[in-house]
């Protein structure tokens, strides 16, 4: 009785793990990534063939087949799908955003089995920008704020461990100022699907001394020439006026010269004056 408990209970416990393993199998407790305008396929094993199937999502028909028949697809799935009838696996083209949800397999074949599915766009090059404050510099690797799965990235450095230092998030880290500027470093973001890389040339954050003074002389030689420019046009526009300002002084100098070299004085007029009654005094003697 003892020894036939035993085998029992062994049998019983085989079984369940059986069980346990045969649900995980057939389970994916993970979600599946899809990229917009890309394609999934929801793989699934089976020792034994299939003589019917049906495939539903968010317990809407996908599409569904039996043996010896064809496949009957549903909207708006139609000309996008295909249907592995040997394994199967399901595969979706032209994914759309509306394509999110959970799908299920269901046949007599193998049981359930079941995907989430997420559809994410396409991953952008990220931005690196930089600042510097004190003896640190700040890098940020960026992505474009109009990407809206930022919740399913991951970011990586390209940078030694003894240069970088982490910053508040995985999109930032903190270099020293006094390190070799002159190296690159790298930023990676990773997506479920893919992964995009930019680089930063360290010493593009602080320029030198020298690009700083000349970036400094540059504006106060231009500033001179602007003075010297504005100085010699109000010169230039003022020169003509007091040419012509003196020529109307000596023209009028001359004018009253003129005027007075023609005026009579008062003694050749008044000897005029005597002589003519002297003329006609004669004249009339004369008559």
């Amino acid at each position: 009785m003892t020894a036939g408990s035993a085998c029992c209970w062994a049998a019983g416990v085989l079984g369940v793990v059986f069980l346990a393993l045969q649900f995980d199998s057939i389970s994916c407790n993970s979600p599946m990534f899809g990229t917009v305008n890309g394609s999934v396929t929801f793989p699934v094993s089976s020792s034994v063939p299939f003589t019917e199937i049906m495939w539903t999502k968010n317990r809407d028909k996908v599409l569904e087949w039996e043996a010896d028949s064809h496949v009957r697809v549903f909207p708006p799935f139609k000309d996008r799908v295909h249907l592995d009838t040997t394994s199967g696996s399901l595969t979706i083209f032209k994914l759309t955003s509306s394509d999110e949800g959970d799908y299920k397999l269901d046949s007599s074949s193998t049981g359930d089995t079941s995907f989430t599915l997420k559809v994410i766009g396409p991953l952008p090059s990220p931005t690196l920008n930089c600042t510097s404050v004190a003896e640190y510099i700040t890098i940020n690797c960026r992505i474009p704020e109009s990407y809206n799965f930022t919740q399913y990235l991951n970011y990586s450095w390209n940078c030694f461990p003894a240069l970088c230092k982490n910053g508040s998030n995985m999109s930032e880290v903190l270099i020293k100022r006094n390190n070799d500027l002159s190296q690159e470093i790298r930023c990676t973001v990773h997506s479920p699907l893919s992964k995009q890389t930019s680089l930063l040339v360290l010493a593009t954050c602080v320029p030198d001394e020298h690009s700083r003074n000349r970036f400094t002389i540059i504006p106060a030689v231009v500033l001179v020439a602007l003075v010297a420019g504005v100085t010699f046009l109000l010169f230039k526009r003022g020169f003509p006026q007091r040419g012509r300002e003196t020529e109307r002084t000596e023209d009028d100098s001359s004018g009253r010269e003129v005027e007075e070299e023609r005026k009579p004085s008062p003694g050749a007029t008044c000897g005029q004056e005597q002589i003519t009654p002297r003329r006609s005094d004669s004249s009339h003697n004369s008559a």
